[in-house]
C-alpha cells in the first residue's frame, strides 16, 4: 500500500468536511494511505511539513485565511530550505487572475478554482496524489488546473 500525507489548510469547515470525505473514498479506492493534516489556519502548517518533511507530500493552501493567507504561508514554505521543494496548490474559491499570477511568481505548482461536485474533486485530488512531482514542471499552460 503506498502512503502521502496531504497538508491542507482552510477555515471553512465545509470545504473542509468536502476535502476530508474525497480523502477518505480516495484512499478506499486507491488502496492508498492518505495522512490528511488539517490545518484551519496556518499557525502549525509550517511545523507539521517541516515534522513530516521525509514523507511523500502534497499541500493545498485556501488563499482566504485569518492570520496568514494562502500567500503568506506559500512565501514561508518557499523560504524554508527543508521543505521548499514540497509540491503547494493553491486552492481557492477565486478564479481571479491576479490570484492566479500571484500564486505562480510565489512558486506554487498548480492553481486550483475548489470544484463544486464530488466527483470533480475526487478526481482533482487523485490526479495530484498519482502526479510525478520530482520531474513536473509547471508551466502558463497546466498551471490553472481545470
Amino acid at each position: 500500500m503506498n502512503q502521502i500525507d496531504i497538508f491542507y489548510a482552510d477555515d471553512d469547515d465545509d470545504d473542509l468536511m468536502f476535502f476530508n470525505e474525497a480523502i477518505e473514498r480516495i484512499s478506499r479506492d486507491m488502496e492508498t494511505q492518505i495522512n490528511l493534516h488539517i490545518h484551519k489556519n496556518g499557525d502549525t502548517l509550517i511545523d507539521n511539513i517541516k515534522k513530516n518533511k521525509d514523507k511523500n507530500g502534497i499541500v493545498f493552501l485556501d488563499i482566504n485565511m485569518p492570520f496568514k493567507t494562502g500567500f503568506e504561508l506559500l512565501e514561508e514554505i518557499r523560504k524554508e530550505p527543508n521543505i521548499n521543494g514540497f509540491p503547494v496548490v493553491m486552492y481557492s474559491t477565486s478564479s481571479n487572475q491576479d490570484n492566479v499570477d500571484r500564486s505562480k511568481s510565489l512558486g506554487a505548482n498548480f492553481y486550483v478554482v475548489k470544484p463544486y461536485k464530488f466527483d470533480n474533486l475526487k478526481n482533482m485530488i487523485s490526479t495530484f496524489i498519482q502526479m510525478d512531482w520530482k520531474n513536473h514542471q509547471a508551466d502558463s499552460h497546466t498551471f490553472l488546473y481545470k
